[in-house]
């Protein structure tokens, strides 16, 4: 997995746990408030009405059992950061905040398939620090699954990267069953292989696998 989506998925699960909601269901409640962050930041807003939708459903084949908790999250990064937000002057640096989150919903279709929606223009594009209007592209999902919700379980994390969301052919990720329902590392993140080839000729007849679909839709 990408190193900077794996950080971001892991901060998009801290934050949920912290929130104490189930996160089949869980929202986005900072976004369009008009709040501003403990640095006197500007929150980056929620699209209230978007209009670029995509379905992404999720197909695990061959699960060693259920997935009760789904947890997933749509990133978005700012395109023009560096022409949007003001440089510190005396570093010489740009320290705002160039990406933000918003938690994707969930529904169980069956015992082996999950659906979602997520917007390419779910963040509103606007001038948050009065140097121009800041622009929000869909930049990857993040995608957390454990076995029942216990913090020690191990978090299986496929993911979509940008090119992927926009492609017609599925992201196939391969999992190891024998790290379900726990690995000997409580809470130990898995993002699995995209190829069977990273997997040992033994641990490749003990695989389960996650296939992702997205589908541009009508909101």
């Amino acid at each position: 997995m990408n190193g900077k989506l794996g950080i971001r998925i892991a901060g998009s699960l801290v934050l949920v746990l912290l929130a104490g909601c189930n996160p089949m269901n869980t929202g986005s409640e900072r976004h369009g408030t008009g709040a501003t962050t403990t640095d006197g930041d500007p929150v980056y807003r929620k699209n209230p009405h978007p209009t670029q939708a995509y379905r992404i459903t999720m197909t695990i084949e061959d699960a060693p059992g259920p997935f009760e908790w789904v947890s997933g999250t749509a990133f978005y990064q700012m395109a023009n950061h560096k022409q949007c937000t003001p440089i510190e002057p005396i570093a010489g640096v740009w320290s705002k905040s160039d990406e933000d989150g918003i938690p994707i919903h969930f529904q169980k279709l069956d015992e082996s398939t999950y659906a979602a929606t997520i917007y390419a223009d779910g963040m509103v594009d606007a001038d948050y620090y009065g140097k121009g209007i800041c622009l929000f592209e869909l930049d990857g999902v993040g995608i957390s699954l454990r076995a029942t919700g216990k913090k020690e379980e191990t978090r299986f994390q496929p993911a979509l990267f940008k090119s992927e969301i926009y492609s017609s052919t599925p992201k196939i990720t391969y999992f190891w069953k024998d790290r379900y329902p726990r690995s000997e590392m409580g809470d130990f993140p898995d993002g699995g292989e995209t190829s069977l080839d990273k997997f040992s000729d033994i641990a490749q007849k003990d695989i389960f696998i996650v296939a992702l679909t997205v589908k541009q839709v009508s909101p």
